[in-house]
């Protein structure tokens, strides 16, 4: 868990049960759906999860593809935080997984009154994301190249 989300979950105006709660979900159950609207983040405590998006390979065939997996101290959910719209993608647990689940209303609340807790917790989740979008251009780019090679 980052130091910035560590402080805000023990800071007294960030209550336990108001603001955020642990929840468990057992392997194959579905935390989060694709094109649900929400705007919670979770903190994985312990187990495995599996983000899902859906593919239209033709209008009959149709899969979910696994973008990543994520583990203890992963956050998902964080593009949502300042703007409720339909979900990206699906998680789904692997395994027993305990998740911390911030409602992310209080959070955001939260974070105009202490904002240097929130430009720290932004900071994480930028260099966070700055990662995932460079592992997503080579995942693209070695796609890309496979299927010219199957051109060629």
């Amino acid at each position: 868990m980052s130091d910035a989300l560590k402080a805000i979950l023990q800071h007294p105006e960030f209550p336990r049960g108001k603001c955020w709660e642990e929840a468990e979900f057992s392997p194959d159950w579905v935390i989060l759906k694709e094109g649900e609207s929400s705007n919670d983040l979770y903190q994985i405590l312990s187990g495995v999860v599996r983000v899902n998006m859906a593919v239209d390979v033709t209008p009959e065939q149709h899969l979910e593809s696994g973008l990543m997996e994520m583990t203890r101290g992963d956050t998902f959910g964080e593009l949502n935080l300042f703007c409720v719209s339909d979900r990206a993608a699906s998680v789904v647990a692997l395994s027993q997984t305990r998740v911390i689940r911030i409602d992310g209303v209080r959070l955001t609340a939260f974070m105009d009154r202490y904002p240097e807790l929130g430009y720290l917790l932004l900071k994480d989740f930028f260099v966070k994301h700055a990662e995932m979008l460079r592992m997503a251009k080579e995942r693209l780019s070695s796609l890309y190249a496979d299927k010219l090679r199957q051109y060629e």
